[in-house]
C-alpha cells in the first residue's frame, strides 16, 4: 500500500470519528464546527467522501435497482381477535392473550357450575 493511500485512509478514519462525534453532540454542523474549529467546507468535503465511500450505490450518476418488497398484510394492519360471552350478570371475555390454561379451568369451572 502507498503512502498516498495510507494517508487518506488515516483522514478517513479521521474524520469518521468526528462526524460520528457531531451526531452524538446533537449540535448542528454549524455550531460544532464552530465550537471545534473546523471549516465547514472541510466538514461537508469529508462527509461526501465518506459516503462515497461507503456507500457508492447512492453515489451521483449510479442507478439504485429497486426492489418492491411485499409486507404480508398481517403485519401491516394487527387484528385483535377475542369473544365476549354474556350470560345475565355474568360476563366472560376471552382475547389472544388469554392462556388457554386460564380458559380451560373457567370451562371446567362453568360446567360443575351447571351440573
Amino acid at each position: 500500500m502507498d503512502t498516498q493511500k495510507i494517508t487518506h485512509e488515516m483522514r478517513l478514519k479521521h474524520w469518521m470519528q468526528i462526524i460520528v462525534q457531531r451526531h452524538k453532540s446533537g449540535l448542528t454542523v454549524k455550531d460544532f464546527c464552530e465550537q471545534q474549529d473546523i471549516p465547514i467546507k472541510q466538514y461537508y468535503y469529508w462527509q461526501h467522501k465518506i459516503r462515497l465511500r461507503f456507500a457508492p450505490a447512492q453515489a451521483p450518476g449510479t442507478e439504485k435497482e429497486e426492489v418492491p418488497t411485499l409486507v404480508p398484510l398481517s403485519a401491516a394492519v394487527p387484528v385483535q381477535d377475542s369473544l365476549i360471552v354474556r350470560c345475565g350478570a355474568f360476563s366472560l371475555e376471552v382475547t389472544e392473550h388469554t392462556s388457554e390454561r386460564l380458559l380451560q379451568k373457567t370451562l371446567l369451572l362453568l360446567q360443575k357450575m351447571k351440573a
